[in-house]
């Protein structure tokens, strides 16, 4: 247990050191520490120390501390909410570990990246991210990362809509936290996950558990921030649940810590939740109150997600009481607030691919980023010469942008790269391979009698093995490489810079995977394998007929046995 007394010891003690320490060697460390040690109470202080750290360390020309001191004010500006910032300070420390040779520290800003590109909604880098930390750590014998990238996993999962998906994924987190790898803190996070997705799913006893037990982790450590991001979630619950004085008492409770706190986010989302508690029990002035005051903290602080959802708090509100010009002044304002951040993610997206660019140096996520952009741009030319009302407007963009991504982009059902998509890159791919002299290969993956799997278990479980099966062959390959769903069961890879002998070992890896995959977690006594045939042979007429000799081989693949692979 972390006790308060001790730790504020700790700060005036290191503040007195820093006070004597003038030398710049002796300083360094002290101020790194400082930031460790004040930034979860203390972000604006923490991040003055970071800022000067770095300054101190690229004096000293200390490469590996001037990427912690990066690191730390993006952690610092991340607690700060400011996103964009803490971003493009996380690449920029990644930068300097890989150039440190501080694999490590690499994966830690990796996984720092995943987390904000995840609250941006991009969610493939999100991901991708992750899964690098985790081959990173492995690769150096370190397991105590995997709760975490089994969390952010989950997290995609659960952002995308598949709660249930997300819920299995944050259970696996769960059991990684325990053993040797034993983290009482990346427990209480991933109890907390769980908590909102159990009331996501409408189990909200079960929900109440699982935020109770994070909760007195949380205050058993002393992270009095998480305290009060676990206490609003408990008081939701507790409405959910119709038990209006343990949720108005434990908002209260969130309230009076955000405030000792100064956390601005907490605070107005407690203000927030009590307005609704009381609309909802008719304390019409008491509602007013703690909506009116929870609106003016977000439109001091620009905190957009929960200002609108002030404004509709009060539209309906208002509503009820009778007080129409009131109502339409939050309802319009709601709606303005809502295209405000709608434009904002959108924009948060195009700067995270650009990011992500700078970082990895990959021109295929710069040539998505641009596609992106001509898709958002087509958009809003055609949604500006529509002349309806404001809700009308967003919603058809809306539409128009989903449509148009998931018929340039997508499969629906699995995510991966659609038909149109393959035969675009598998073109572009070829073409390279013959002006520049290098190989390529194509395999086209079928599941093994994937028909019985429908009529045996459901078609909704067929489903959800397409969309793991799409998750394990995504996993497994280079993010230079393609993914496509080709149709059905079967799966389209394109191995860029892949000769023969390198593809049969991809896809050997492939199949394996696929028969050694935990199936029966999905549906007791399930069980898959998958036959691949291979084709790399790129002096063949045209990429078509690349797939079309992989096509042959995949046959023989199923004549000879099916699970197997056959080039």
């Amino acid at each position: 247990m972390r006790d308060a007394a001790a730790v504020a010891g700790h700060v005036d003690d290191l503040q007195r050191r820093l006070e004597s320490a003038l030398n710049p060697a002796q300083r360094l460390p002290l101020l790194l520490e400082a930031v460790d040690v004040i930034s979860a109470t203390d972000a604006h202080r923490a991040l003055d120390h970071a800022v000067e750290a770095a300054a101190v360390a690229a004096k000293l020309a200390d490469g590996r501390a001037h990427a912690e001191a990066l690191f730390q004010q993006g952690r610092c500006r991340e607690l700060l909410l400011e996103h964009g910032a803490a971003l493009a300070l996380y690449a920029r420390a990644q930068e300097g570990f890989e150039a440190a040779g501080d694999e490590p520290a690499v994966a830690r800003a990796l996984r720092a990246l995943s987390f904000l590109q995840d609250i941006l909604g991009d969610f493939s880098h999100a991901l991708d991210h992750q899964l690098r930390a985790l081959e990173i750590d492995e690769r150096n014998g370190i397991t105590a990362n995997r709760a975490v990238t089994l969390r952010t996993i989950g997290l995609v999962c659960s952002k995308t809509g598949d709660h249930a998906a997300g819920l299995e994924f944050y259970r696996q987190s769960l059991a990684a936290c325990a053993g040797e790898n034993h983290n009482e803190h990346e427990r209480a996070k991933t109890l907390n996950n769980i908590g909102i997705n159990l009331k996501n799913l409408g189990r909200f006893d079960e929900s109440l558990a699982a935020l109770t037990e994070a909760l007195q982790v949380f205050e058993a450590l002393g992270l009095p921030l998480l305290q009060c991001v676990t206490l609003n979630n408990i008081g939701l619950v507790h409405d959910k649940l119709g038990d209006m004085a343990a949720a108005e008492r434990t908002l209260r409770d969130a309230l009076a810590r955000s405030e000792s706190l100064d956390y601005v986010q907490g605070t107005a989302h407690a203000q927030m939740a009590l307005g609704r508690l009381y609309a909802a029990q008719l304390r019409n002035e008491e509602a007013q109150e703690r909506l009116h005051l929870a609106l003016r903290i977000c439109e001091r602080h620009s905190l957009d997600l929960t200002c609108f959802e002030c404004h509709e708090a009060l539209a309906l509100l208002y509503e009820r009481l009778g007080d129409f010009v009131k109502a339409l002044h939050h309802f319009r304002r709601f709606h303005e607030i809502e295209r405000e951040v709608q434009l904002e993610s959108a924009s948060n997206k195009l700067r995270a691919f650009a990011i992500q660019f700078q970082v990895t140096t990959a021109k295929r996520d710069a040539e998505l980023q641009r596609q992106r952009q001509a898709v958002l741009t087509r958009a809003n030319s055609e949604l500006d010469a529509l002349n309806v009302s404001l809700t009308e407007a967003n919603l058809q963009k809306t539409m128009l942008l989903d449509r148009l991504e998931r018929q340039t982009f997508e499969d629906a059902l699995t995510g991966l790269a659609n038909r149109r998509r393959l035969d675009q890159r598998l073109a572009d791919e070829f073409a390279l391979a013959l002006r520049h002299g290098r190989p390529l290969a194509v395999a086209i993956a079928d599941l093994d009698n994937f028909k019985l799997v429908n009529d045996r278990y459901s078609h909704a479980v067929g489903d959800a093995v397409l969309r793991a099966v799409a998750m394990l062959l995504s996993s497994q390959v280079r993010h230079t490489d393609l993914v496509a769903r080709f149709g059905g069961e079967e799966f389209v890879l394109v191995l860029v810079q892949t000769d023969a002998d390198a593809a049969l070992r991809v896809c050997e890896k492939l199949r394996t995977a696929v028969e050694r995959h935990a199936w029966d977690t999905m549906q007791p006594g399930l069980s898959l394998t998958i036959s691949i045939g291979v084709c790399a042979d790129t002096t063949l007429a045209g990429h078509e007929r690349m797939l079309a000799a992989a096509d042959r081989n995949l046959y023989l693949a199923k004549a000879g046995g099916r699970n197997r692979v056959v080039s």
